[in-house]
């Protein structure tokens, strides 16, 4: 059964003085894979800025271009559809193995492995990701502005509030740390009204997706897939360098809705 989903992604920074050769990199493009396709889309950068497209790494796809003269905003609007086919669980050529060592965000601390020993762990893998899903959802408390983007996994275990950053690394790390092959994944979801991260977990030859913000295991909801890598770092869906002061301001607008034809 597939599922057509309109979105639209806004995105500006508004600079506090002028600044020119503004080189931009953007992870904004839905992908394509087993879960959905990409099947349309716009993208209007100031309006008539050119771009160009790449892949990094991972296989997400990157929009950059430079905007030489001076400006005080930088707008990107995006919209397109996307179709979800079925349920959220396929298959890619990436080495899930990649995904089962520490990072930054990630790392595999003795606060994490203190946390470990004080829950009653089933023994298959599925049953073990919808748990730790579960218990982080239950156990921690979803809270803007107490942490950074630097922030990594042991600070929710310090502070137990956090946002979809902090959920997702920690139950990346605790996935990986059971030996299960996890990754971050940054994307839209409706009703966020901003960007959203979730896991993705490597189970019985298959990648399955995690909400642990909203204590789900995903299946069809309409959550739309802009990147995957190791923790956050890997996924940043904007990053510039520019010649001016770099005092700025972000705001991001998502809207995520079924197409009712």
């Amino acid at each position: 059964m597939s599922m057509k989903v309109n979105f639209s992604y806004a995105f500006t920074l508004n600079f506090k003085e002028a600044v020119r050769k503004h080189a931009f990199c953007l992870r904004m493009l839905p992908l394509s894979n087993g879960v959905q396709t990409l099947l349309d889309w716009e993208l209007r950068i100031n309006n008539d800025v050119p771009f160009s497209l790449t892949k990094d790494g991972f296989g997400n796809d990157l929009i950059f271009g430079t905007i030489e003269k001076f400006h005080r905003n930088f707008e990107a609007m995006l919209t397109g559809s996307v179709v979800f086919h079925g349920s959220y669980q396929y298959k890619d050529n990436e080495n899930a193995s990649l995904y089962l060592h520490p990072t930054m965000l990630t790392p595999f601390s003795t606060m994490a492995k203190e946390y470990l020993e004080t829950l009653m762990l089933p023994q298959s893998p599925l049953s073990l990701a919808k748990m730790l899903n579960q218990t982080i959802f239950q156990n921690f408390e979803y809270l803007a502005g107490v942490s950074t983007t630097t922030c990594d996994a042991d600070a929710l275990l310090l502070r137990h509030q956090g946002v979809c950053q902090d959920f997702s690394h920690l139950l990346i790390t605790l996935l990986r740390l059971n030996n299960i092959p996890a990754r971050y994944v940054a994307g839209f979801i409706d009703g966020e009204g901003e960007s959203h991260a979730w896991v993705e977990a490597y189970i019985d030859g298959y990648w399955r997706g995690f909400d642990p913000t909203n204590g789900i295991m995903l299946e069809h909801q309409p959550y739309i897939k802009i990147a995957h890598g190791r923790d956050f770092m890997d996924c940043r869906l904007n990053r510039g360098v520019f010649i001016g002061k770099s005092q700025q301001n972000l705001h991001v607008n998502v809207t995520v809705a079924r197409d009712e034809q």
